[in-house]
């Protein structure tokens, strides 16, 4: 697998490569948002991967989700986990069908010091940012404001204490979800994961 994973990554700095083989990230929510950063975690080398969320697929998600016709009704986070294995075989996933809340995230907390918000309803993501908010041990990097087809120029990101927030802050889903922009926050958040490993980010 070392072999495998040393050539995939022939295009990459060997010693970011290195870094990032031993890093352990997790993703919370596995649709538009986390289906697209999980699998740019993974490309990028992320060794160890926790995938979480409690829905299946549907039609309307595959306009911008990682999934197929044929993955329909099956479980997100499942589905996650084995189409990175299948590709990247030398990264490690885990996946828990779980919806998330105050009272059990304690009970995923300890398992990664980087967290990646990937939900579609703002009550758990303002829950998420509750909880994660001033823990100095933690990271959390969450996205706000995805949909449309907005500009480059509307994409902010903001700083408040551990948290990293990413999106043009205004948009809702009223105004369509569409992959062309989805996918860009997605990049971001997953940069952002990056560089935190890298030692390259600057916002704590």
């Amino acid at each position: 697998m070392d072999d495998i994973r040393k050539k995939v990554l022939g295009r990459q700095d060997p010693i970011v490569n290195e870094k990032l083989k031993n890093a352990k990230v997790s993703v919370l929510g596995c649709g538009g948002l986390g289906s697209n950063i999980a699998m740019t975690l993974a490309r990028a080398g992320v060794g160890e991967l926790y995938l979480y969320d409690f829905d299946t697929i549907e039609y309307s998600n595959l306009n911008r989700q990682n999934f197929t016709l044929d993955e329909l009704g099956g479980d997100k986070a499942l589905l996650t986990k084995k189409k990175i294995e299948s590709t990247l075989p030398y990264v490690k996933c885990h996946n828990q069908n779980i919806y998330l809340t105050t009272e059990n995230m304690d009970t995923i907390a300890h398992k990664t010091d980087i967290f990646i918000e990937a939900f579609d309803n703002k009550e758990s993501k303002t829950m998420l940012f509750d909880y994660f908010v001033g823990k100095k041990d933690k990271y959390l990097i969450t996205g706000t404001g995805v949909s449309g087809l907005g500009d480059l120029s509307d994409i902010k990101i903001k700083q408040i204490d551990n948290v990293t927030l990413i999106g043009d802050f205004t948009s809702n889903p009223d105004q369509g979800l569409y992959l062309a922009y989805v996918g860009i926050i997605a990049s971001l958040e997953a940069l952002t994961a990056i560089k935190i490993i890298t030692g390259d980010y600057n916002g704590k």
